[in-house]
C-alpha cells in the first residue's frame, strides 16, 4: 500500500510501502514518541509470566524483573506479593501444588526457582496471532527471516535482527492490538481464550502436530500510546485461539486482527445467550411453538427481541430473517455502549480514525452473528418447534443445522428427530419423483470444508453451486451481518439439499445431492468431532486449502485418515490476491502433488483458484467442482440416508436428539402400531383397521341427513319412515359398539398410549412419531393412486362415447375409492376414537363401565391437545358429516379450561391446491398438510393464543379453520352440495373468511363467487334484524406485480360487476330478489379488502426459495386482521358460543332450508341475557320504591294532623326519589347495551327495553302514589275513631285499676299468676268493650250488590241474566263436586271428567245420577221460598250431603270419606250462598247485617261447618283454588257460533282477533281489584263499560246478547272472591270495637298488672310502653318482610330467577314426582301448575327446617327484629334532658322524634299510654324500658317462628309469592298446536315486536292434536309439522284445513322455526310412552302410534335432555 505520513504536526516520520499490519504496528510504535513525558512515571512496567510459557522464556523474563525492581524501588514482602502479580492465575495453582503452604510465606528467591522448574517442561500453550500469509516476500529470504525482519525493533522504530531473542509481553491479560481498520478491509473481534479445562489438551495438540513457532515481538504502550500495544506472543496458525474465520479474516485479500481478553469461551456463550434473553431456555423448559407465537416479535429495540423476531419471520418462510437481525435501534444501543467503556485519550492521535474509513462505526465484536442466534435458537428450542423450523428452513432453501458443536459444557449434539418431518421428492432410477422424509432416502452427501485460511469464502462457493440465482443457503461473509463475530456456531454442520430441475438441460450436476458445510477451521479443537463425523458420513469432500498451507501435506494425510473406505476427495487450493507466487510456492505445491499422488489422489482431483475476485473464475470453478463431484460419485456407488448416519454418532461422542427416554419409548409404541396395521396388509385397510369411521359411520352419517330431509321416503307414513331410520341408526351405533368390543389392535394400542389427563410430552412424541409413520406409508401408496385417477379423469374428459364414458366413470369411481383408502394418517386415529366416543354416548348404558369410562376422558385429552396446537377435525372429509357430540363434548372441555375467553375465528375458502392452508401456514406458523393433489379432506380447526403484540385487540384466542378445496376435479361426480354446505359452514362459522384466489383472473373466480355470495346471502337473511354481516378478504395469488391494484384497477371494476352479477342470480335462487348488489351482503372496500400475492416461491422449483415477497404480503393481511378487523368487532365468541353457532349452522345445513330452520341461538342468549337485565333493573326501582313506602308509612302513621298537606308533600317526594333511581335504572340498561359483548344482537331491542323500563317507572309510581293517599285515608279514620273513644279508654282505664286495688285487698297474701290475672282482665275486657258505642255497619253484601247492578243494567233482558247465573254458578258447583269425587275416589288420579268416568264406566250412570240428585235436592232447599238461609240452612244441605256419599260408597271405594264429606258440603254451601242459586232475595233477620266472608261462603253457613266437622279447616286451605273461582272462570271460551251473527265465510279469523282482546280483558279486571280498597257499585259499571269498549274495537263482528251477558258475568264471578275479601277487611277497619282492642288490649292488660303487683311507676310505664313498642317492631317487620324475602329469594333460589329456568325446573319436578295428574295440570292449566311450583320452591327455601337449625324465613325476621330492636334501644338510651318537672314529657316527644321513621308510633298514643305515671328517675325509666324492649323481641322471635306460609300470605297483599310471581312467571302464553309455554320472561313483549317463542315444542299430542279419521293423537312436533307440507284444522280457522307452514296466517304473534328434522325431545318422547292411555282417555282420543325407538328412552334419558 502507498505510505502513510505521521499525521503530528511537524513530524516527518513517514512508513515504507509495507502491508497495512505492518504500517498499523509501525504507526502504533511510533506514536510513543509524542508521548507526554509527564506520563512516563515508570519507564519499565511490571512484566508477566505464564503457566503457558516455556523454559525459552525464562531468561527475558528474569532481566524484565530485575529491571522492574530496580526502577520501582520495591523490597521485602513487597517485592514476593508483586512477584506473584506477575503470574497468571493457572501459574499461581501450578506454584501452590509445587511448593506448598502459601505463597505469600515464600522468599522471592524460592518464587523465581519454582517457577523456573514449572517452566522447565516442554508443555507449552502456544498463542495464536493473526495470519501473516500477506506479508510482502523476498525470494532470496526465508519465512523466518522475514518474520524476524518486522518483530525486531527498538524504541525508535529501528530493526535489528536478534533471532534469539525470545522476549514475552509485559501482561498478556492486557495485549491490545490496533484497533483500527485501514481502508475498510480490517475490523477486530473479541478473541477467545480457552478456559482452563481445554489448555492441556491444547498443549497436546501443539506437540502432536509439531508445528513451527513464530514469534512477534512487541512494547506495551503507557496509557498515553493510545490505549494500544502489541505484545509478543507465540502463533500456531493451525490452532488459532485467536478463531479467525473465513468469513471474519478475509475479505477481498486483507486480514482481520483481533484482541485477546480475560474472557473465557464458556463465559462468552452465556454472556451472549444472556443477551439474547435465551439463558432461562437453554437447560431450562424449552421454547413451544404456542410461546413463538405469543411472543411479539415486530419491535426490535432490544439484544432480547432479536430471536423472536427471527422465530417469525421463519415462520412466516421468509429467508431473510436469518440475516437481518440488527435494527438500528440495536446498533446505536451497542454504539452508546461502546462510547461509554472506551476510555478518554489524551493528547494522542487516533488512529482508528484515520484507517476506519467508511466502516460502521460500532463494534462488531458486540454485534450477534447471525448463525449464532440461529443455532441459539435451536438449542432453546423444543424437539417439536425444531422440526418446525427445520420445514420452514428447507422451503426458504436455507441451510439446516446437522450437527450442533459443543456449547455450554455440553456433548455435540446431531439433530435426527428435528429433520424426520422434513419432507421432499426425490427422483427414483426411473425417473419417477419420489416423496419421503430427507433422513430416510439414501443420498450422496458431498461435504466441505477448510484448513487454515483460505482467501475464498467456502460458504459462497458452495451456495454457487447449489443454485443459479446467489441465494444464500449457506451464510457467508458478504450476507448481512457477515463480519460480525462469531462464538456459539464454530463446528457447525450444516445441511442443505439439492435437486436438478426437471430440464436437464445446461445443468452442472444431475443428481440429488445432499450437502454438508463444516463451519470455522478443520484444523481447530472446537470442530474435531464434527470434522470426523463429517468424514465418515462423506461420499465427497472438498477441502479448501490456502497456497500457504500447502507445504504440510500432513494436514491432507491425518484428513484422509479419518475418511470412510470409499470417500472421495477433492483438494480445492486457493491464494491471497496479494500472495506472490514464486518459486518457492511452486516447489511445495508440487512436492504436495506428488505426494498426494502417491497416495492414491487423482490429480484431476486438486484445482487451483488463483484468482478469487473474478467472476469468470468462479463460474468456471463452479462448473469443474460439479464436473468433479459427478465422477467421484460415478466411483462410488453406495449411497447412505442421514438416518443410517447418525448411527456413527454414539461412537463418536456426538449425542442425537432422539436418544431420549421418552422419544425412544413413543417411538416403539408407534412401530408398533405400524407393525400391526401392516400385518393385516394394505388392502382394505381403513375397513380392517379403523372399521368405526367406515362403513358405520358413514351410512350412520347419511342417515342422519335423510333423517332431516326425507327425501327417499316414498309413501310411508312421516311415523313409520322416521322410525325406521331411527332404528336402523340405532343398529349402526350398535355395530360400532360391537366393534370397539372386539380386538382392535391399532385402535387399543392407540387409546392405551393416549389415555393420559393432563397430556405428558410422552404422548406428544407418540402422536408425532404416528404421524410420521403414517405419514410415510401414505406416502408409498397414494401417488400411484393419484397418477391412476388423474389418467382415467383424463381419459373420461377425451372421450366422447356415452357408453364408454360410463364404464371410465365406473373405474374412477373405484380408483378414488381405493385412493380415499390409502390416505391413511393421524387424523384417522383421532376420527376412529370420536366415533368410538359418539357410539358409546348414543348408546348409553349398553357399553360396559370400563369403556364409558375410557370414553369419558377422551374429549378432556383432545381439548388439552388443542390447546397444545393440535388441530380438532369438524368435519369428517370422507364421510361429509360432523360428529356433534364429539365436538360438543371437546369444546365443552375446551371451555372448563379458557373459561369465558374471546376466540375470534379466521376460515379459508378457495378452490383446490390454491394455496389455502400454504397461507395459513405462513401467516401463523402452523402445520395444516400441504402437497399437490387433495390435501385437506373435510374442516380443520386449531386454537392459537393471540400475541401479546396484539393484546388491545380484546381477544384472547384466534381459531384458525382450514377446508378442503372446493371443485375437485379428480373427485369426479358433481359434488355442488357439498360444497356450498362446506362455504356455507365456513362462512358462517368464520368472524372473517379469507376467500383464496389463484391468479387474478374474474373467470377462474366465478365458481368460487358463487358459493360465497350463496352463502353470504344466506347468512344475511337469517340474520337481517341483527345487522350482522359475515366479512371477507379476497386474496389473489399467484400476482407479481408490485403495482398490480393499479394495473387491475380496470379488472377490479369487472370484479365488482360480477360479484353484483352472482349476487342478483344468488337472490333470484334464494327467492330474494331484492338482493342485486354485494354491497348490500358485507361491506366490501375495493381498495382495502383485495390483496395481491406475489408467488409462492422466487424462480422455478424444486431449488426455489419461498419468494419474500410473498411473506410480506401475508403479513399485511395478517397485519389488517389483527389491527383492524379484529377490533372493529363488536361481538365476541367463546368456546361454548362457537359450540352453538356450530350446531345451529350445521342443523341448517343438514335440513337444506338454512334460512328457515337456522335457530340463532346466540340471538335468544342475547335476549335471554337482556331480560334477565332488564328483570334485575326493574326489581331494583321496584324494591327501591317498596323501601321508600314502607319507611314512609310509619311517617303517616305517626302523623295527628295536616294529613293533606303531608299527602301532597310526600307525593312531591315519591316522584322525586322514584325519579332518581329512574335515571339510575336507565344509566345501567344504557351501559348494558354499550358494553356487553353481544351488542350487535341486542340493539333491535333497545328502544323497547327503554320503554318497558319507563312503563314500569311509571306503573311502580301511580301505584305508590295510590297507597300513599290509601294510607292518608286510613289515618284519617284513625284520628277520627281516637277522639270518640278517648272517653271510654279513661274510663276504661279507671275501672282496670279500681278492679286491680279488689283483686290484690281480696286475695291477700296469696297473689294471683299472670294467666289468672289475663282470665280475669278478660272476661271484664270484654264487658268493658260492649259498653263502646258502635256505629251501624253499612248494610253492604257484596254478592247482593253485584246482582242488583247487573239486573240494571240487563233489565231488558232479565231472564237470560238470570239464565246465565245460574248455569254458570251451576256448572261451578258440579265441577267442584265432580273434582272431590275424583280425588277421593281413588289413589290414582284423574284431573278430568272423561278419565274419571273411563275409570267408571260401568257405575258411570249411578255416579252421575247420585250427583245430580245431591245437587237438585240443595237446589231445592235454597230456593223454597219457606226456608231461610241460616243455620238451619246449611244443616239441610249437610244432610243432604251424607245422604249422597251414603250412596256413592255403595259404587265408590272411598279413600278419606270424612273428608270427601267436607269438600261437598263446602262446595254446596257455597253454591247455596251464591244469590244466582236463589228465587227470593236474601233478607236480613232481625238486628242482622250482610256478612259474606272470602270465598262465597254465608257466615251462617260457616259457622254450622265449623260445628259440625272437625276437619273444616283444613280441607279449606287446600281446596281454596277451586273456592275463589278463577279456574273455571278466566279460561272464557269464545264460541263464534254462539257469540256472533257472522256467516261461516266472513268468521275465519274472528277468533284470533276477539280471543286475545277477550284474554286483556281479565287481566285489566284483576287490575282493577286490586286496587280497590273496598266494594262499590263503581267497580261493576266500570268493567261492563270495559266489554262495551271491546266490543267496540271489533267493529266488523257482531256480537250477540248472550255474548256480552256470558261475558260480564264471567269477569263477575271472576273478581268476586277479591271484592268480598277487600269488603270484610274494610268493614273490620272502621268497627271501633275491634280498632280499640286491637291497638289497647296489650298496653290496658300491662297497666292493670302493674296497679295489681304494684310497680313503681317508672317500672310500669317501662311494662306499658314496651309492649306498645313491641307491637310496632313486629309491625315495621311485617311490612317489610314480603321486599326482603323477596331478594333473597331471588338471589339464592336459582329455579325462580328467569322463566327459562322456572320452566326447565318445574319439568324436572314433575319428571321426579311422576304423576300424570300433574303432568297433565301443566298441560291444561300451565298458570295455576306454575304458581304451584313458585310457592313450591319458596316454601322449601324458606320454610323447610335443616337439622335443629331455625328456617330461613325465622332467620331473616330474627335479623331484622334484631337489627330493629337494637336500634330503638339505642334510641331509648339517648342522651336525656335534665331532670325536671318537664323532663318526661320532653323525653317522650324526644323520643318520638328518634323513631317515626322506623316505627308505627304516634306521639298521641306515648302520652295517652303514660298519663297518670309520675316518672321520678328518667334514668332508671329508659334503663328499665330499654331492658324489657330488649327482652321482648325473643316473643316476636316467636311468633315469626310459628309462621307458615299461610300466615305469611294473610300478612300483606304483596307477599313474597305475589312478587316472586311477577317476576319469573313471565309470558303466559302457549303454543297453539303443543302447549308449550312462551320461555320469554316479560308478559307482553309482543307489543314490542318480539314474538312468542318457546325453549322446546311438544308433541302435538300435548295440545290435544289428534288424526282426523284415526282419533290417533299427533307425534309430530311442531317444527316439524311447520316444515311439511300437513294441514291442520281447529277452532281458530273455524275448523277448515289450513297448512301449517302458513300458521302465521292465523297466529302472527308465535315463531315456530320449521325444521323437518327436529323431532320432540327426549323428555316429551318418554312423556307419550309412559301416559300414552291416560292422555288418550283424557283428551277422548285414540293412543298414539308410538316409534319403537321412543320406548328405549329412559327416564334418565328424558332428565338429561332438559339440560341440552
Amino acid at each position: 500500500m502507498p505510505s502513510i505520513k505521521c499525521p503530528v504536526p511537524g513530524c516527518g516520520y513517514v512508513t515504507e510501502d509495507l502491508d497495512v499490519a505492518v504500517v498499523a504496528a509501525l504507526l502504533t510504535l511510533h506514536n510513543n514518541v509524542h508521548s507526554s513525558p509527564s506520563t512516563a512515571k515508570v519507564e519499565v512496567k511490571r512484566p508477566c509470566i505464564l503457566a503457558a510459557s516455556t523454559r525459552e522464556n525464562w531468561p527475558s523474563f528474569k532481566s524484565r524483573w530485575s529491571e522492574y525492581v530496580d526502577a520501582t524501588k520495591i523490597t521485602g514482602q513487597e517485592k514476593v506479593e508483586q512477584l506473584l502479580e506477575c503470574c497468571d492465575e493457572q501459574l499461581r495453582r501450578d506454584l501452590t501444588t509445587s511448593l506448598g503452604g502459601a505463597l505469600t510465606d515464600k522468599t522471592e528467591e524460592e518464587l523465581l526457582a519454582g517457577i523456573e522448574r514449572l517452566l522447565a517442561h516442554e508443555k507449552r500453550l502456544t498463542v495464536p496471532r493473526e495470519s501473516l500469509h500477506n506479508l510482502p516476500r523476498d525470494s532470496g529470504a526465508s519465512s523466518d527471516e522475514q518474520i524476524g525482519a518486522l518483530t525486531q525493533t527498538d524504541n525508535e522504530g529501528e530493526s535489528e535482527p536478534e533471532p534469539e531473542k525470545d522476549e514475552r509481553p509485559q501482561n498478556h491479560h492486557d495485549m491490545k492490538v490496533t484497533q483500527g481498520v485501514i481502508e475498510r478491509n480490517i475490523s477486530h473481534k473479541e478473541v477467545q481464550n480457552k478456559d482452563n479445562s481445554l489448555l492441556e489438551v491444547e498443549r497436546k495438540d501443539v506437540l502432536e502436530k509439531k508445528i513451527s513457532k513464530l514469534e512477534v515481538a512487541g512494547q506495551k504502550l503507557d496509557k498515553n500510546s493510545g490505549g494500544m500495544e502489541v505484545c509478543e506472543h507465540f502463533v500456531d496458525s493451525s490452532d488459532s485461539d485467536m478463531e479467525v474465520s473465513e468469513e471474519d479474516t478475509e475479505n477481498g485479500g486483507f486480514m482481520v486482527i483481533h484482541k485477546a481478553d480475560d474472557v473465557s469461551p464458556l463465559e462468552k456463550q452465556e454472556e451472549l445467550l444472556g443477551k439474547l434473553g435465551l439463558s432461562k431456555y437453554v437447560k431450562g423448559e424449552k421454547i413451544s411453538l404456542l410461546d413463538v407465537v405469543t411472543q411479539s416479535s415486530s419491535k426490535r429495540d432490544l439484544m432480547s427481541d432479536i430471536p423472536w423476531h427471527v422465530f417469525s419471520k421463519i415462520l412466516m418462510l421468509d429467508y431473510r430473517g436469518r440475516d437481518d437481525i440488527i435494527s438500528p435501534a440495536i446498533e446505536n444501543s451497542l454504539a452508546t455502549d461502546e462510547t461509554i467503556q472506551e476510555p478518554k485519550k489524551k493528547a494522542t492521535v487516533d488512529f482508528e480514525e484515520m484507517f476506519a474509513g467508511d466502516m460502521d462505526s460500532t463494534s462488531l465484536s458486540s454485534m450477534p452473528h447471525p448463525m449464532d442466534v440461529l443455532l441459539a435458537l435451536f438449542m432453546c428450542s423444543s424437539n417439536f418447534l425444531r422440526q418446525i423450523i427445520c420445514e420452514k428452513l428447507f422451503m426458504s432453501k436455507l441451510s439446516i443445522p446437522l450437527v450442533i458443536p459443543s456449547v455450554l459444557g455440553e456433548e455435540p449434539l446431531s439433530l435426527l428427530w428435528s429433520l424426520r418431518s422434513t419432507v421432499a421428492e426425490f427422483k427414483l432410477p426411473s425417473g419417477d419423483l419420489y416423496e419421503t422424509s430427507v433422513v430416510t432416502h439414501p443420498i450422496p452427501i458431498v461435504s466441505c470444508l477448510r484448513v487454515g485460511e483460505i482467501s475464498r469464502s467456502k460458504s459462497k462457493f458452495l451456495n454457487e453451486i447449489l443454485n443459479d440465482q446467489s441465494h444464500p443457503t449457506f451464510f457467508h461473509r458478504d450476507c448481512q451481518n457477515g463480519m460480525n463475530g462469531r462464538i456459539l456456531s464454530e463446528g457447525v454442520l450444516e445441511i442443505a439439499w439439492y435437486f436438478p430441475p426437471k430440464r436437464h438441460e445446461n445443468i452442472d450436476l444431475s443428481r440429488d445431492l445432499a450437502f454438508v458445510n463444516l463451519r470455522g477451521d478443520g484444523e481447530s479443537t472446537r470442530t474435531a468431532k464434527s470434522l470426523e463425523f463429517l468424514c465418515k458420513i462423506s461420499s465427497v469432500v472438498i477441502v479448501m486449502i490456502d497456497v500457504n498451507g500447502t507445504g504440510h501435506s500432513a494436514k491432507i494425510d491425518s484428513l484422509r485418515l479419518k475418511f470412510s473406505h470409499n470417500t472421495q476427495l477433492i483438494l480445492l487450493v486457493t491464494k491471497q490476491a496479494s500472495t506472490k507466487f514464486d518459486e518457492m510456492s511452486k516447489m511445495r505445491i508440487k512436492k504436495l502433488i506428488d505426494s498426494l499422488q502417491c497416495k492414491g489422489l487423482p490429480l484431476e482431483n486438486i484445482v487451483f483458484d488463483f484468482d478469487a475476485r473474478g467472476e469468470k473464475n468462479i463460474k468456471h470453478l463452479k462448473c469443474k467442482i460439479s464436473g468433479l463431484i459427478n465422477m467421484n460419485l460415478a466411483v462410488r456407488t453406495e449411497e447412505v440416508s442421514i438416518k443410517e448416519c447418525m448411527k456413527l454418532a454414539d461412537s463418536l461422542g456426538i449425542g442425537v436428539d432422539e436418544n431420549t427416554s421418552e422419544c425412544s419409548k413413543s417411538k416403539k409404541m408407534a412401530s408398533s402400531i405400524i407393525q400391526g396395521i401392516c400385518k393385516s396388509g394394505m388392502d382394505n385397510l381403513k375397513a380392517k383397521t379403523m372399521p368405526l369411521q367406515c362403513q358405520p359411520w358413514q351410512e350412520w352419517a347419511e342417515l342422519h341427513k335423510e333423517e332431516h330431509r326425507r327425501e327417499r321416503r316414498g309413501n310411508d307414513s312421516m311415523d313409520s319412515y322416521m322410525d325406521k331410520i331411527a332404528n336402523d341408526m340405532r343398529k349402526l351405533r350398535q355395530k360400532q359398539l360391537q366393534l370397539i368390543k372386539n380386538p382392535n389392535i391399532a385402535r387399543d394400542a392407540f387409546l392405551d398410549s393416549c389415555l393420559t389427563d393432563p397430556v405428558s410430552e410422552e404422548i406428544l412424541y407418540f402422536l408425532r412419531w404416528l404421524k410420521l409413520h403414517l405419514d410415510e406409508m401414505s406416502r408409498q401408496t397414494v401417488p400411484s393412486l393419484q397418477k391412476e385417477c388423474s389418467k382415467k379423469w383424463n381419459k373420461i374428459r377425451e372421450c366422447e362415447d356415452v357408453t364408454q364414458r360410463a364404464t371410465l366413470q365406473v373405474e374412477l369411481d373405484e380408483s378414488e375409492k381405493k385412493l380415499a383408502e390409502a390416505s391413511f394418517g393421524l387424523e384417522h386415529f383421532m376420527r376412529e376414537i370420536a366415533q368410538a366416543y359418539e357410539s358409546v354416548q348414543y348408546m348409553g348404558n349398553e357399553a360396559s363401565a370400563k369403556t364409558i369410562e375410557q370414553m369419558q376422558c377422551l374429549p378432556s385429552i383432545m381439548a388439552e391437545l388443542m390447546l397444545l396446537g393440535y388441530p380438532l377435525e369438524i368435519m369428517d372429509g370422507d364421510a361429509a358429516h360432523i360428529p356433534m357430540k364429539w365436538v360438543q363434548a371437546v369444546l365443552g372441555q375446551l371451555t372448563k379450561r379458557i373459561g369465558d375467553k374471546k376466540i375470534f375465528v379466521l376460515s379459508v375458502l378457495g378452490i383446490q391446491s390454491s394455496g389455502k392452508s400454504t397461507l395459513l401456514n405462513t401467516m401463523f406458523g402452523l402445520q395444516f398438510a400441504v402437497a399437490a393433489g387433495r390435501c385437506t379432506r373435510g374442516v380443520f380447526a386449531q386454537l392459537l393464543p393471540v400475541c401479546t403484540e396484539y393484546s388491545g385487540t380484546t381477544y384472547d384466542y384466534i381459531l384458525v379453520v382450514d377446508t378442503e378445496g372446493l371443485r375437485a376435479a379428480e373427485l369426479g361426480k358433481a359434488k355442488l352440495q357439498h360444497d356450498n354446505e362446506i362455504a356455507t359452514l365456513v362462512i358462517g362459522l368464520g368472524d372473517i373468511t379469507l376467500v383464496n384466489v389463484k391468479g387474478e383472473n374474474v373467470s377462474e373466480m366465478e365458481d368460487v363467487l358463487q358459493i360465497v355470495v350463496h352463502a353470504l346471502l344466506k347468512m344475511s337473511l337469517v340474520n337481517k334484524n341483527l345487522k350482522l354481516q359475515p366479512s371477507c378478504i379476497f386474496i389473489h395469488q399467484n400476482v407479481s406485480a408490485q403495482d398490480a391494484s393499479q394495473k387491475l384497477r380496470t379488472g377490479q371494476q369487472r370484479f365488482i360487476e360480477t360479484l353484483d352479477k352472482v349476487t342478483k342470480a344468488a337472490g333470484k335462487q334464494e327467492d330474494n330478489p331484492q338482493y342485486t348488489r354485494f354491497r348490500q351482503l358485507i361491506n366490501f372496500d375495493i381498495n382495502k379488502d383485495i390483496f395481491y400475492i406475489s408467488d409462492l416461491w422466487k424462480g422455478d422449483p424444486p431449488m426455489a426459495p419461498v419468494n419474500p415477497g410473498y411473506s410480506e404480503n401475508i403479513n399485511n393481511v395478517k397485519q389488517k386482521l389483527m389491527t383492524y378487523v379484529m377490533k372493529k368487532r363488536s361481538f365476541h365468541l367463546t368456546a361454548d358460543k362457537f359450540c352453538a353457532r356450530l350446531k345451529d349452522l350445521w342443523n341448517g345445513i343438514l335440513d337444506q332450508n338454512f334460512v328457515f330452520s337456522f335457530k340463532n341461538s346466540l340471538e335468544m342468549d342475547a335476549y335471554n341475557s337482556l331480560e334477565s337485565e332488564l328483570s334485575d333493573i326493574q326489581w331494583s326501582m321496584k324494591s327501591s320504591a317498596m323501601e321508600w313506602f314502607n319507611s314512609k308509612r310509619n311517617l303517616i302513621s305517626n302523623r295527628e294532623s295536616e294529613l293533606e298537606k303531608l299527602s301532597l308533600d310526600l307525593t312531591s317526594e315519591c316522584r322525586q326519589h322514584l325519579d332518581k333511581v329512574y335515571q339510575e335504572a336507565v344509566k345501567r340498561l344504557d351501559n348494558y347495551f354499550i358494553t356487553h359483548e353481544d351488542r350487535s344482537f341486542l340493539e333491535q331491542w333497545r328502544a323497547n327495553s327503554a320503554l318497558k323500563l319507563k312503563a314500569s317507572y311509571s306503573t311502580k309510581a301511580d301505584s305508590v302514589i295510590d297507597n300513599i293517599r290509601c294510607e292518608i285515608e286510613k289515618r284519617k279514620i284513625q284520628i277520627e275513631q281516637k277522639k270518640d273513644m278517648k272517653a271510654y279508654i279513661n274510663r276504661i282505664m279507671t275501672e282496670a285499676q279500681e278492679l286491680a286495688e279488689n283483686l290484690r285487698l281480696q286475695e291477700g297474701k296469696s297473689k294471683l299468676s299472670e294467666e289468672e290475672l289475663k282470665k280475669t282482665f278478660r272476661k271484664k275486657w270484654n264487658e268493658w268493650l260492649k259498653t263502646i258505642p258502635q256505629k251501624e255497619k253499612e248494610d253492604l253484601n257484596v254478592v247482593e250488590q253485584i246482582n242488583d247492578t247487573l239486573e240494571r243494567v240487563f233489565v231488558q233482558d232479565l231472564p237470560l241474566l238470570k239464565k246465565v247465573q245460574e248455569e254458570r254458578c251451576l256448572e261451578t258447583a258440579r265441577e267442584n263436586c265432580v273434582k272431590a269425587i275424583e280425588t277421593y275416589a281413588t289413589d290414582r288420579i284423574y284431573l278430568s271428567r272423561n278419565g274419571f268416568w273411563n275409570m267408571l264406566s260401568k257405575d258411570k250412570d249411578v255416579i252421575l245420577k247420585y250427583l245430580n240428585e245431591v245437587i237438585e235436592n240443595v237446589e231445592a232447599v235454597v230456593k223454597d221460598k219457606k226456608n231461610q238461609i241460616n243455620q238451619e240452612c246449611a244443616q239441610n244441605i249437610i244432610r243432604c250431603v251424607r245422604e249422597a256419599v251414603k250412596k256413592l260408597g255403595s259404587v265408590l271405594k272411598c279413600s278419606n270419606v270424612n273428608e270427601l264429606e267436607i269438600c261437598l258440603a263446602i262446595f254446596l254451601c257455597q253454591y247455596a250462598s251464591h244469590p244466582y242459586s236463589r228465587i227470593s232475595k236474601l233478607e236480613p233477620g232481625p238486628g242482622k247485617t250482610y256478612e259474606v266472608v272470602a270465598y262465597g261462603i254465608l257466615p251462617a253457613f260457616e259457622q254450622v261447618l265449623l260445628k259440625t266437622f272437625t276437619h273444616y279447616k283444613e280441607v279449606m286451605k287446600r281446596i281454596k283454588p277451586e273456592l275463589m273461582l278463577q279456574n273455571s272462570s278466566r279460561n272464557f271460551n269464545f264460541d263464534i257460533k254462539k257469540h256472533t251473527q257472522m256467516t261461516k265465510e266472513k268468521s275465519q279469523n274472528i277468533e284470533q282477533h276477539v280471543q286475545p282482546l277477550i284474554d286483556n280483558l281479565f287481566v285489566d279486571v284483576q287490575t282493577i281489584t286490586d286496587k280497590v280498597q273496598c266494594f262499590s257499585e263503581h267497580s261493576i259499571e266500570e268493567i261492563i263499560h270495559m266489554v262495551v269498549s271491546m266490543e267496540s274495537k271489533c267493529n266488523d263482528v257482531s256480537f250477540t246478547k248472550t255474548f256480552r251477558t256470558e261475558l260480564i258475568v264471567y269477569l263477575c264471578q271472576f273478581c268476586l272472591p277479591k271484592l268480598c275479601e277487600k269488603q270484610k277487611r274494610y268493614v273490620e277497619d272502621r268497627d271501633q270495637r275491634l280498632v280499640y282492642e286491637r291497638d289497647n288490649y296489650g298496653p290496658c292488660f300491662e297497666r292493670f298488672k302493674n296497679f295489681y303487683f304494684k310497680f313503681t311507676d317508672e317500672q310500669a310505664l317501662a311494662n306499658v310502653l314496651s309492649e306498645r313498642v313491641a307491637k310496632a317492631i313486629e309491625n315495621a317487620v311485617n311490612m317489610d318482610m314480603a321486599r326482603t324475602l323477596a331478594e333473597d329469594v331471588r338471589n339464592n333460589v336459582s329455579q325462580l330467577q328467569l322463566k327459562p329456568a322456572f320452566l326447565k325446573s318445574v319439568l324436572s319436578e314433575l319428571l321426579e314426582v311422576d304423576e300424570f295428574r300433574e303432568f297433565h295440570l301443566y298441560l291444561s292449566d300451565l298458570d295455576e301448575s306454575l304458581q304451584k311450583w313458585l310457592c313450591y320452591y319458596i316454601d322449601r327455601y324458606l320454610f323447610t327446617q335443616q337439622m335443629n337449625e331455625p328456617n330461613r324465613y325465622t332467620t331473616v325476621a330474627s335479623q331484622k327484629i334484631e337489627s330493629l330492636t337494637s336500634e330503638v334501644c339505642n334510641k331509648i338510651l339517648a342522651e336525656a334532658p335534665s331532670e325536671d318537672e318537664n323532663s318526661f314529657l320532653m323525653w317522650i316527644e324526644d323520643f318520638h322524634s328518634r323513631v317515626k321513621d322506623i316505627l308505627t308510633l304516634p306521639l298521641e298514643d306515648l302520652l295517652s299510654l303514660s298519663e297518670g305515671y309520675n316518672i321520678v328517675s328518667l334514668k332508671t325509666f329508659t334503663k328499665s324500658f330499654s331492658e324489657i324492649v330488649q327482652k321482648s323481641q325473643n316473643v316476636i322471635k316467636d311468633t315469626f317462628r310459628n309462621h307458615t306460609p299461610a300466615d305469611h300470605k294473610d300478612t300483606q297483599e304483596d307477599n313474597v309469592y305475589n312478587l316472586i310471581a311477577a317476576e319469573c312467571k313471565g309470558c303466559t302464553e302457549r303454543c297453539p298446536f303443543c302447549s308449550a309455554p312462551c320461555s320469554l320472561n316479560t308478559p307482553g313483549h309482543t307489543e314490542g315486536g318480539v314474538n312468542h317463542t318457546t325453549l322446546e315444542h311438544y308433541p302435538e299430542a300435548c295440545g290435544t292434536y289428534r288424526f282426523t279419521n284415526s282419533q290417533k293423537l299427533v307425534t309430530e312436533s311442531c317444527t316439524m309439522l311447520v316444515a311439511g307440507d300437513t294441514r291442520f284444522s281447529c277452532g281458530a280457522t273455524n275448523d277448515q284445513y289450513h297448512p301449517y307452514k302458513d300458521y302465521k296466517e292465523i297466529y302472527p304473534h308465535w315463531e315456530i322455526h320449521g325444521d323437518a328434522s327436529v323431532e320432540a325431545t327426549p323428555y316429551w318422547k318418554w312423556f307419550l310412552v309412559q301416559y300414552e292411555a291416560q292422555l288418550a282417555e283424557v283428551f277422548e282420543a285414540e293412543r298414539p302410534d308410538i316409534p319403537s325407538s321412543w320406548r328405549r328412552i329412559t327416564k334418565d334419558d328424558a332428565l338429561n335432555s332438559l339440560e341440552k
